[in-house]
């Protein structure tokens, strides 16, 4: 009977440490099926926030899109809005003159084209035509008389028309369309060495549009025929453009401009002109 009662503890023991045992292993079991439902839920979770994106990315791509063809709706309506008030401005100011239409079209070529080989972005190059078109606005608030008087201006009208930059910054101003161009209307006819108007900037003072205009107005007018005058011929042209380096223009500009002439595109869109006469004279522009 002693043998048997001091076995019962033993007995217990083991079947506790059995139990123990087998509870652990559930227990790992258990956590083992929890983690492998997590991972597979955590799969799942993951292919499905896949979907959703592609799904999303999809739908934001066809909103892009439409959202891009309302903008190009909208640019368009503005364009033609923006045309329009070019137009009513240029007819205020009677460019459709053959003479003034026709300059005003070829100083924004030009410009243009030698915007264009000094790397000016396509943005800027578009900022300089419009004001090229635009840069004698100022002349609206000039006296008819002063405008069309057919011999030199006396010094009160050419104090009178020097203010044309300045009244033409003051209208572009009041005009939100236009106002990105008004400070190269400002300073069109500012000269390199600081000898120009209506606020004496020299050399990078100037805005690059302007210097750029500069020896493109100056060139157009130099190569066109004028009431008062004959036009010059190209080389000569080019002469007092190269003279005037450093002066009235930026050097910058002028080598721009020589590249393009020593690779025929000055001659090529020069080519519709009729053979001039050589005249010698100043380097005029349109003031």
């Amino acid at each position: 009977m002693m043998g048997t009662f001091q076995e019962e503890p033993v007995v217990k023991k083991r079947r506790l440490r059995r139990i123990a045992f087998f509870l652990i292993e559930m227990i790992i079991v258990a956590i083992t099926i929890a983690a492998l439902t997590v991972y597979v839920s955590a799969i799942a979770a993951m292919g499905a926030g896949i979907v959703i994106l592609w799904v999303a990315l999809l739908v934001a791509i066809r909103q892009g899109r439409l959202e891009s063809r309302r903008v190009d709706v909208y640019l368009a309506a503005a364009k033609d809005k923006y045309d329009s008030i070019i137009g009513v401005l240029c007819g205020a100011l009677y460019l459709q003159d053959d003479i003034n239409v026709n300059h005003t079209s070829r100083v924004s070529r030009l410009a243009s084209l030698v915007a264009s080989e000094m790397g000016m972005r396509v943005d800027d190059v578009r900022l300089l035509q419009k004001a090229a078109i635009l840069a004698d606005i100022g002349k609206i608030e000039i006296a008819q008389g002063i405008l069309s008087k057919p011999g030199e201006l006396d010094d009160r009208e050419w104090k009178e028309m020097k203010r044309h930059p300045e009244l033409g910054y003051q209208i572009l101003s009041s005009i939100v369309p236009l106002r990105d161009a008004r400070d190269i209307v400002l300073a069109h006819h500012e000269r390199f060495d600081g000898q120009g108007y209506p606020r004496g900037l020299k050399g990078e003072e100037i805005p690059l549009g302007a210097r750029i205009f500069s020896l493109a107005d100056a060139y157009c007018a130099m190569t066109s025929d004028r009431p008062h005058r004959k036009k010059m011929a190209h080389e000569m042209a080019l002469k007092e453009i190269l003279r005037n380096s450093l002066t009235q223009f930026d050097p910058e500009v002028v080598r721009a401009f020589v590249r393009c002439e020593e690779r025929g595109l000055i001659n090529e869109w020069h080519s519709e002109d009729k053979p001039a006469q050589p005249v010698v004279s100043g380097v005029p522009s349109a003031a």
